[in-house]
């Protein structure tokens, strides 16, 4: 049977709000700041085989994460093996594909008739599964064992309820055991949810049109990603950048490098340049790596083509194994997203000598966390606060950068200033934007900012962040942004400046300052429209002295 248009389509309309209805609920049912205000997690859809159909919503670098998760589920799960009501679980990244530790899978099987024809899938940080410091991720991991706890798949949930003997293991392992099976018990729901709206479209239109109008959008999107690499000219581009270190060797920066090839409708990135994997904890998995590598190829080219296996379809990649994108276990992958996103910037870089209109400069590199645990929160329990870093994305063609934002998933929020200090004894003294903190361009990066915390008790804090001696770059005569800081400021007025990755016992009354870079500019400084320079300065973002140095420009 030939499926329709109008058919097709009102039907993957409906898958859609499925997975966006499964979102919504995981992030309205999030006990954890990082996932109901940050947004640290996704839902969505996978095909019987894996194959990543949606992901609605949160980070869609997770959807290749999908596909490993659910074949490991099956490896060890047959599916003649699961009943309806079951859902499983795994934080493996080497077996379950997951970013790190702290991300938690979760598995359900969508049965009709009997036959399971689908994923419900999810994946969620969790605010502290063990390890070496609160938060889980920190500086001094040298294996995946210093991580946290990992689980291999293990069914969680069956149509009796959760498996308890299970979740006190889970429980025992963090230091915050009500926010993380709050959170996971979350993320069973919202797979669940997906599970009775994807049965119910199957009772309407049928499975059989289901499954095809699922492979057609597959079909498609592979179709697009070829058509838009078509009218790209064939050729070989290189870019690369440099993480400052990995956090056991302090003197030796971390190359990332691609190579980009086009040929006709078919792209290959090559990462074999790239330095090996590092004794530190800033590997990241190969299908994150992989991930945000499409991600990047999707701006590059057509936003509007969804992120699914299609994408994968079009794009061949060579990662030797034992590369700091693909590293071999047991290695460390704690601090990952500095990583992720360099690996990212990388390939936008060079995708955009295909496509100069769509090329975009890196944004700031100064990505990662802040954790911080605290013997007694608001609450009066043991409590962790663990809050994003964001930056700001570069500028374009014809627009300056976005400030404030994460790259690759361009909408991630830092924790609002009231949910932290209502939760967490900490004060955020300042949070302001960081004049002459971008690029300088025609159209400049977003602008970066300054965010201080002064903590009320002693606490153990742990900074993972990047960028602090190799900054992002510009493209077309655009300027770099300048580098980023992190300094404590104790009680006794003495200070320091933190490195990259850094753990520390501090006491009440300590201040910590967090200065994050913009993003890269685009284009000859010189050429921005003089009136632009002059509203960037009456708006904060450009010192007097930077508009008359960097674009010529003098405002009284």
């Amino acid at each position: 049977m030939t499926l329709d248009p109008i058919t097709t389509e009102v039907v993957l309309n409906r898958l859609r709000e499925t997975t966006a209805a499964m979102a919504h609920a995981l992030f309205h049912s999030g006990y954890s700041p990082i996932l109901r205000e940050s947004q640290d997690g996704s839902a969505g859809l996978t095909a019987a085989d894996g194959q990543v159909i949606m992901v609605g919503g949160g980070l869609q670098f997770h959807s290749l994460l999908y596909t490993q998760a659910v074949t490991s589920i099956l490896e060890r799960y047959p599916v003649d093996s699961m009943r309806e009501g079951d859902s499983f679980i795994s934080n493996d990244p080497y077996l379950a594909g997951n970013s790190h530790v702290p991300d938690m899978v979760v598995v359900t099987p969508i049965f009709v008739s009997g036959t399971v024809v689908a994923f419900g899938v999810s994946v969620a940080h969790k605010a502290d599964v063990g390890g070496l410091v609160p938060g889980s991720p920190g500086a001094a991991a040298r294996e995946i064992f210093h991580d946290g706890l990992r689980l291999p798949p293990v069914r969680y949930w069956t149509q009796d309820g959760v498996n308890a003997e299970l979740e006190a293991v889970i429980r025992n392992n963090s230091r915050i055991p009500d926010v993380v099976a709050g959170d996971l018990r979350g993320q069973v729901g919202a797979t669940r949810l997906g599970t009775q709206r994807f049965q119910a479209l199957c009772e309407e239109y049928g499975l059989e049109t289901v499954l095809q109008a699922m492979a057609s959008l597959i079909e498609r999107t592979s179709a697009r990603v070829r058509t838009e690499l078509a009218a790209w000219p064939d050729g070989i581009f290189e870019a690369e950048g440099r993480l400052d270190h990995d956090g056991a060797d302090t003197s030796t920066p971390i190359r990332f490098h691609v190579r980009a090839t086009v040929t006709g409708d078919h792209l290959s990135l090559d990462f074999s340049g790239s330095d090996s994997q590092t004794s530190g904890p800033v590997n990241v998995p190969r299908a994150t790596a992989q991930s945000v590598s499409l991600l990047a190829v999707l701006a590059a080219s057509d936003p509007t083509i969804p992120m699914n296996a299609g994408v994968l379809d079009a794009v061949a990649f060579h990662m030797p194994p034992g590369i700091v994108m693909h590293p071999q276990y047991p290695a460390t992958v704690n601090s990952y997203f500095p990583s992720a996103h360099l690996v990212y910037a990388c390939v936008l870089a060079a995708l955009g000598r295909f496509n100069p209109a769509r090329a975009v400069a890196p944004a700031g590199l100064a990505t990662g966390a802040v954790a911080i645990g605290y013997a007694q929160g608001r609450s009066g329990k043991r409590t962790v606060q663990y809050e994003l870093m964001t930056t700001s994305l570069g500028g374009n063609s014809q627009h300056d950068g976005a400030a404030m934002l994460l790259p690759m998933n361009h909408f991630t929020p830092g924790t609002p200033v009231e949910i932290v200090e209502t939760e967490y004894p900490v004060r955020i003294s300042r949070y302001d934007i960081w004049p002459d903190s971008a690029g300088a361009g025609q159209q400049r990066g977003g602008i970066g900012f300054i965010r201080e915390y002064e903590f009320l008790t002693d606490c153990t804090l742990t900074v993972r962040a990047s960028n602090h001696r190799y900054t992002s770059w510009g493209l077309f005569g655009g300027q770099s942004p300048r580098l980023s800081r992190s300094i404590l400021h104790h009680p006794d007025g003495t200070s320091d400046e933190l490195d990259i990755m850094a753990t520390r016992q501090v006491s009440a009354g300590t201040k910590l300052r967090i200065e994050q870079n913009g993003g890269g500019g685009y284009g000859n400084p010189r050429d921005r429209d003089t009136e632009r320079v002059v509203d960037d300065v009456r708006n904060g973002y450009v010192s007097a002295e930077g508009a008359a140095q960097t674009y010529g420009v003098r405002v009284e």
